[in-house]
């Protein structure tokens, strides 16, 4: 069995992202990540205790739109639950024991090339509809995608629906998260890399959890779908049951290992019978 997660706002939170409810007591927590002095990222100590019981029991994988750097300035995955395999860049890069496979990034780049509009194309036409009163700043992840900080208020929302569906003609898919505006090339998506590693281990089934449009691909077919009742999957994820967590924020994590751990049990069971 593999659990596929998404990191950010499904495993892991800032703590701007906790949203506890008023008057809860805040749970007993651990920083996981810091970064240039600041505190980025946490999780609760039972989901810690939650996620090592997955790790020993089945194949965690993460699964992240961080790039390989982000992803490895978090240290609870680099010095305590240490995955064999995991998934950076939205799936444009497949870790094994920390480095890069190589083959996986040439099989991405050449699918890119025969499937997507050039990145300096797709951007010259986004720069009809950019404006620097809403566009922060521009980065680009592992040289696969770009991502903006904007400001969301600001933004011409409407417009931006109807440059989605252009940028999907030519191959790419936005995705609006928060601050994030996201441009990613359709070969570079969660769920090929996921369904590759799940051919090469031979495993069977597949538990995956996400809470944004870029982990809808994973959710879809994966044998359990689970979101956070937080994200853009609240609206979005329709056509399929994907199970919902009882909380929002920091303590979904916990909601989410504890209903992987059970289809576990069960299909222990069953493959017993």
């Amino acid at each position: 069995m593999i659990f596929a997660s998404d990191l950010d706002q499904t495993m892991i939170y800032s703590k701007r992202a906790f949203r506890l409810k008023e008057g809860t007591t805040e749970p007993s927590i651990r920083l996981i990540e810091t970064y240039e002095g600041r505190e980025i990222s946490f999780m609760t100590s039972a989901a810690i205790e939650l996620l090592k019981e997955v790790h020993e029991k089945m194949t965690f994988l993460p699964v992240t739109t961080r790039t390989i750097k982000q992803f490895q300035r978090i240290t609870l995955f680099q010095e305590e639950i240490i995955p064999d395999m995991a998934v950076t860049s939205n799936g444009g890069n497949i870790l094994v024991k920390g480095q890069a496979d190589q083959d996986w990034q040439r099989l991405i780049r050449r699918k890119m090339n025969e499937s997507s509009m050039s990145p300096e194309d797709l951007k010259m036409q986004f720069s009809e509809l950019a404006h620097d009163n809403w566009i922060l700043s521009e980065r680009t992840a592992d040289e696969l995608f770009h991502y903006y900080i904007i400001d969301q208020a600001a933004a011409p929302l409407e417009e931006l629906k109807d440059f989605e569906k252009a940028a999907a003609e030519a191959g790419w898919k936005m995705s609006l998260q928060g601050r994030k505006l996201y441009f990613v090339p359709m070969p570079v998506n969660k769920w090929d890399a996921v369904a590759h590693i799940k051919e090469k281990m031979g495993k069977t089934f597949v538990a995956a959890a996400g809470d944004s449009l870029l982990d809808l691909c994973m959710l879809e077919v994966a044998d359990l779908p689970i979101a956070p009742l937080h994200g853009e999957l609240n609206e979005a994820a329709l056509g399929k049951t994907i199970l919902r967590t009882e909380n929002r924020g920091l303590l979904a994590a916990e909601d989410i290992l504890k209903q992987v751990l059970a289809a576990y049990e069960k299909n222990k069971k069953i493959c017993a019978s």
